[in-house]
């Protein structure tokens, strides 16, 4: 059976996701003008700003609306930037000297996961494609990959969860600054309630 669709995100997330998608815009933005100066095209610093921790796509695709993109060449970039130090990260978190040398921020990241690996493969599952989907403070790819790992979740497993947080990241936050503040929490709730009618119509 496939792994059960990520938990419907209840309304106050939602409006703390709005608000973050305005700070994330704000730093993002200086991050950008900061990459243009390298005369770096602008499908690059939207990578490479997805690429980086705490920012990630949440932070870009906002940036990238702004910079006047269309949402076809926004998304992918975005994801794709998110994607690319995740796939690695996973494998080199196996060394024990880097996890010596990350273990304040291997800790934190443990705090924040914790519940991942409550249930069975396909709850950790669902549990941290919202993890990293919904875009909240603490939370993300770089996040959900190290509790992953911690919580010991196959990698695969983990990956593909993470893609599928990552690309239901870039789709919240494109409504939200599409739709403005209002407009994005109204898109993002009735996104919220077709989940959860999938969810509960595939028996839970």
């Amino acid at each position: 059976a496939p792994p059960p669709p990520p938990a419907a995100p209840p309304p106050a997330a939602l409006a703390a996701a709005s608000a973050e998608a305005g700070e994330h815009l704000h730093v993002g933005q200086k991050v950008a003008n900061y990459f243009r100066t390298f005369g770096l095209p602008d499908t690059a610093i939207l990578a490479l700003i997805s690429a980086m921790p705490v920012i990630e796509l949440r932070g870009a695709v906002p940036v990238g609306l702004w910079m006047g993109l269309p949402l076809t060449t926004v998304l992918p970039a975005c994801v794709m930037g998110n994607m690319v130090p995740i796939v690695p990260l996973m494998f080199l978190l196996r060394n024990e000297k880097l996890k010596k040398l990350m273990s304040p921020i291997l800790s934190r990241a443990e705090k924040k996961s914790a519940s991942l690996g409550v249930g069975s493969l396909e709850k950790q599952w669902a549990s941290l494609a919202a993890f990293v989907g919904i875009p909240l403070p603490g939370t993300g790819a770089w996040t959900g990959a190290m509790g992953a790992f911690l919580l010991g979740m196959p990698t695969g497993l983990a990956l593909s969860a993470i893609f599928t947080g990552v690309v239901s990241a870039g789709v919240i936050m494109s409504a939200i600054t599409l739709a403005g503040k209002k407009g994005g929490i109204a898109a993002l709730a009735a996104l919220a309630l077709i989940t959860g009618r999938e969810f509960l119509a595939s028996g839970g």
